[in-house]
């Protein structure tokens, strides 16, 4: 990552505070310390005239995901019913009155820490699970949502400057993580996805940003999660596009 040197940020030798804009494409960092490192030079380049993209504020919108549901309940769009709380009684109740259901650490990336509570033994020995998740992933505050079944597959729409540019389904190999760089196995989508995509990343002032939706067994469709650095070699193998080039070329003249 880059480093900070009085007024220049330097990354591999080069100054960053020479771009005029900046796309970030991974910012990792699950670890708080350096989350907060990387998004205070990121601010550092905002505040030396560098446009970010996207810009700081929506990315730690999209890094928190509780953050994002609320932004895409605000917003009137369908998402699962979610419980956000501290408390682990309100948790272990949730679990019970919508067993099965999905267990999300509140940051993170990459299906990093989701669970599938779906066993009778898990359900039992729920604060037990619960606790331990929270030492892992939450730290002390729950994301739970109620389980919606699938036909097998999620779809990830890539939406760029208010325009969703291509989007896939994508297959979980096993458990219900479909991210392509954990098993995940990319398809073209038929589903429109479109509308829904653009007011979800409208929703985060994304300008450019995976949206994670999936469809009901009864094909009604429901938003996940926005993401703020998507990557796109998954969605590339099923579009007849060069990704890359358009995103460039879109973001040139932005």
């Amino acid at each position: 990552m880059a480093a900070l040197h009085k007024h220049q940020i330097l990354l591999d030798g080069k100054d960053l505070t020479e771009l005029e804009r900046l796309i970030v494409l991974d910012l990792g960092a699950n670890d708080i310390g350096a989350f907060f490192s990387r998004v205070g030079l990121l601010f550092a380049l905002v505040e030396l005239g560098v446009e970010v993209v996207n810009s700081v504020s929506s990315i730690l919108v999209m890094r928190n995901k509780a953050e994002t549901m609320r932004k895409m309940v605000s917003a009137g769009l369908p998402v699962p019913q979610t419980l956000i709380t501290e408390s682990i009684e309100d948790a272990a109740q949730f679990v019970r009155s919508n067993f099965p259901c999905v267990l999300k650490p509140i940051t993170g990336f990459g299906g990093m820490g989701v669970q599938l509570i779906d066993k009778k033994f898990d359900l039992e020995n729920i604060y037990d699970y619960l606790k331990f998740h929270s030492q892992l992933f939450g730290k002390g505050a729950f994301l739970l949502q109620e389980y919606v079944r699938s036909p097998g597959y999620d779809i990830r729409a890539l939406v760029l400057n208010h325009e969703m540019i291509a989007s896939m389904q994508r297959v979980p190999r096993e458990g219900i993580v479909s991210n392509i760089h954990s098993g995940g196995v990319a398809r073209p989508n038929d589903v429109d996805v479109s509308s829904l995509a653009v007011r979800a990343a409208k929703a985060v002032r994304g300008m450019l940003v995976g949206v994670d939706i999936i469809p009901d067994e009864e094909g009604n469709l429901w938003v996940l999660e926005v993401n703020a650095t998507p990557g796109w070699t998954g969605l590339q193998s099923v579009t007849d596009f060069n990704i890359t080039k358009r995103i460039a070329d879109v973001l040139s003249k932005a």
